[in-house]
């Protein structure tokens, strides 16, 4: 039995080529680990994902968790 949730075996670096030429690629989104059953990533908190006051905007908050689901999700199946 395999000691990972994920098809076959992944590091983050495998996952740059799937941000690219998207969202992802568009706010600066990072691949940075890949545990057992979770991936982790990153955004940059700048003038491409904030709204005017300076802060984080709600959607680049989705922008992050909406990459990392839908890779994570597409990390558990055969293709």
């Amino acid at each position: 039995m395999s000691d990972h949730i994920w098809f076959k075996e992944y590091a983050p670096e495998d996952l740059a080529g799937v941000r690219n030429a998207n969202m992802g690629e568009h706010v600066g989104f990072e691949f940075l680990e890949i545990g057992p059953d979770y991936v982790k990533g990153r955004l940059p908190v700048d003038h491409r994902t904030t709204q005017p006051f300076g802060i984080l905007h709600g959607g680049a908050s989705c922008v992050l968790s909406e990459t990392l689901g839908s890779v994570a999700g597409w990390m558990t199946i055969n293709h």
